[in-house]
């Protein structure tokens, strides 16, 4: 029986309009981990235990968002200079496909902690 992610958001412009939406996407599993990256370290985070699956969902949630916190797509590093949500295998897809493991990178001085929330599908 598959397990049902609810996600919502809403943005609104200042004096403007607002852009919000809502659904249920159903996925295989899903990964729940509060994790913390070390001053001027790094940290792996394995997001597909033993590389199986697709991720349909996947939320980088930086308890105090900086651009000296970074993970690694490919060969750039992203800033997590606020939360990151991806809904949907194609928005997933902008992070190279099936995610195994995140490298994290904190360049600053102090401890980063980071939520992430990850569904996915048994099958790639």
């Amino acid at each position: 029986m598959p397990e049902q992610l609810k996600w919502s958001y809403s943005v609104q412009a200042a004096r403007g309009p607002t852009i919000a939406g809502n659904g249920i996407l159903e996925v295989d599993a899903y990964l729940k981990l509060n994790v913390a990256v070390p001053a001027a370290g790094s940290l792996d985070v394995e997001v597909l235990p033993d590389g199986g699956g697709s991720v349909q969902l996947l939320v980088i949630n930086p308890a105090k968002p900086s651009g000296e916190l970074t993970y690694l797509v490919g060969a750039d590093k992203v800033p997590l200079d606020g939360p990151h949500v991806l809904i949907g295998a194609g928005a997933v897809s902008l992070l190279a496909g099936t995610i195994g493991t995140l490298q994290f990178e904190n360049a600053g001085a102090e401890e980063a902690e980071i939520s992430i929330l990850a569904g996915r599908d048994a099958t790639p």
